[in-house]
């Protein structure tokens, strides 16, 4: 098990943003898809102010598997200036 201080800020801000999700039940099972740039044509579903304060998380989500009561999503942000 890893310590609080061995966890690096990207997984920080990752486990952030997925429990923004949660608590607004967009996806009871959000993952993670940085990687997929694809993602961020167009508005972001949703955005939220980080941790500090500082910046504005911008949120994307698209629906993981086909059927109509999946509650699996997959996210993509990214941080910007207020």
């Amino acid at each position: 098990m890893k310590t609080f201080k061995e966890y690096s800020y990207q997984q920080k801000l990752d486990k952030y943003v997925s429990d923004e999700i949660k608590k607004r039940k967009l996806a009871r099972f959000p993952v993670n898809a940085t990687d997929d740039y694809k993602m961020k044509k167009g508005k972001p579903d949703f955005k939220f102010p980080s941790p500090t304060g500082e910046m504005m998380i911008h949120v994307w989500l698209r629906p993981m598997a086909k059927p109509a009561k999946s509650h699996t999503k997959a996210f993509n942000y990214q941080l910007e200036d207020k």
